[in-house]
């Protein structure tokens, strides 16, 4: 009879330890989906945030169109100019301020509070018409070619 039992226990056990290693398979497998769905999701935010911020430099260069096509411009604060092409532009003392371009194009969307991933990243690049900010770990570039903003992830 105790041989029976220990037969029964070990049947058990290895049930036990079968169940365990599948519950553990599935819990990797749901963590390994899980890190992919978060790096697309942080994809497609810095896809939507490039977007977004040429669509302000857009509503900006309309605006720009509208008023006769100005130098400069003032909006919520920012002392801003336009490129020869109408883009807006901030300069400040012959340099790109990219602090207070990221708000002009986002609407005054403050990175610091809305987004604890983003950050001004100081540009090492020798052009002086260049930001690069960082989000997710992500470079996100604005900068200027023959008077025409570009924003590249």
């Amino acid at each position: 009879m105790s041989l029976n039992m220990d037969k029964m226990r070990s049947e058990a056990r290895l049930k036990n330890m079968a169940w365990a290693a599948v519950i553990l398979l599935l819990i990797s497998v749901l963590l390994y989906k899980w890190q992919q769905l978060e790096y697309e999701a942080e994809d497609i935010q810095l896809i939507l945030t490039q977007k977004n911020l040429y669509q302000g430099a857009v509503n900006l260069k309309q605006q720009w169109e509208m008023n006769n096509k100005p130098s400069h411009d003032y909006i919520d604060g920012i002392d801003f100019q336009y490129t020869q092409l109408g883009w807006p532009i901030v300069n400040i003392d012959n340099k790109l301020n990219c602090e207070k371009l990221w708000l002009l194009l986002t609407n005054k969307i403050n990175h610091s509070s809305h987004n604890e991933y983003l950050y001004v990243k100081n540009s090492r690049l020798i052009a002086k018409n260049h930001c690069t900010y960082m989000i997710n770990n992500k470079a996100l570039a604005i900068f200027y070619i023959d008077g025409k903003i570009h924003i590249v992830i």
